[in-house]
């Protein structure tokens, strides 16, 4: 008998391990109802699947031979994540990462640390641990994302040294690549580089340049921003209490509209009542001259056109010019 059910319990087994079938049912709040959602690869964004959402939901159905990172678009935007894997997937819609099966668990656990760390505003306390968790996962499907992570801060030196001895996965992915494009732009313009030009159509049809402000015997921030940034707009308040307390001095701030939409750019000046000189229509042109990789990023330019410091907090930036400034008394 107990060699009977040694056989049974074997084969339940080996036909678990050759399951290969998975059911995803992924919930969207009601702002998404009649939208495509579409289920795409991770590193290339690939479409494996689409279904039109309804009654606030889409179930995809089919065979996966191994656990792939998906993510789930809709609009050309990436709204949630999960590990394509057999099984059932859920994805409720609150959140951004799926559950329902052992990788997509341990996954939700993971990124939700990772979040926390995020919200403390620390990049090299994010870009550590985001790296500490890449050296835990290196072999699992989600080694790109982690590493994905890990390269938007990181600088190229750093991100060749990983590459030289990652997965082959992590060495051929799309977004890892990217990134370290990224770092090739931060390098040719890191603090002690003097300063970029660029220039953008205004709404009026003049043509604005950094040059108009930057580097003519003044200290300017330069905030690079977005009206659809929750993150940008909470700065607000202190960039304005920076601006305030030593514009009389010729410091300067110029904020540059990434991204968006000039009549957003308009509505979200007058709302927050910006008192500097904005420049609108700069799309990606300073992501690919900068190479950074979020919004806000703050870039502090010196009187002689030289860059101080790139992606530094407002405290961090306040504290700075308080010693500028205070030398000056």
């Amino acid at each position: 008998m107990k060699k009977i059910l040694a056989i049974c319990a074997a084969a339940a087994v080996m036909v678990g391990c050759n399951e290969t079938k998975y059911e995803f049912e992924a919930s969207f709040a009601s702002k998404y109802e009649g939208k495509t959602a579409v289920l795409a690869s991770y590193d290339d964004s690939l479409a494996v699947d689409s279904a039109v959402i309804k009654d606030g939901k889409v179930v995809w159905t089919g065979d996966v031979d191994a656990p792939r990172l998906m993510q789930i678009m809709i609009d050309g935007k990436t709204r949630a994540f999960a590990v394509l894997e057999p099984g059932k997937i859920v994805l409720s819609d609150s959140a951004y990462v799926a559950t329902g099966t052992a990788l997509n668990d341990e996954f939700s656990r993971v990124v939700a640390r990772i979040d926390s760390v995020g919200e403390l505003d620390d990049m090299s306390l994010y870009t550590a641990f985001v790296g500490e968790q890449y050296n835990l996962y290196k072999e699992s499907p989600m080694a790109v994302y982690y590493a994905t992570e890990w390269a938007r801060f990181s600088e190229l030196p750093a991100i060749d040294s990983l590459l030289s001895v990652a997965p082959q996965m992590v060495k051929e992915s799309q977004r890892v690549a990217r990134y370290r494009e990224s770092a090739m732009l931060r390098e040719a313009t890191m603090p002690g580089k003097v300063f970029t030009d660029f220039e953008a159509v205004q709404p009026d049809g003049s043509v604005m340049k950094l040059s108009d402000i930057a580097g003519k015997g003044d200290y300017v921030l330069v905030d690079f921003w977005a009206s659809w940034c929750p993150y940008c707009i909470k700065e607000f308040p202190a960039l304005t209490e920076i601006y305030d307390k030593y514009a009389d001095k010729g410091f300067k701030i110029v904020g540059v509209a990434v991204r968006d939409k000039a009549e957003d750019t308009k509505a979200s000046v007058e709302k927050h009542g910006l008192k500097w000189n904005v420049m609108y229509n700069a799309e990606r042109i300073p992501y690919n001259i900068y190479g950074f990789t979020g919004i806000p990023h703050l870039m502090l330019i010196g009187p002689d056109g030289k860059i101080i410091s790139r992606g530094e907090s407002t405290s961090q930036i306040s504290a700075y010019l308080e010693q500028v400034y205070g030398s000056e008394e």
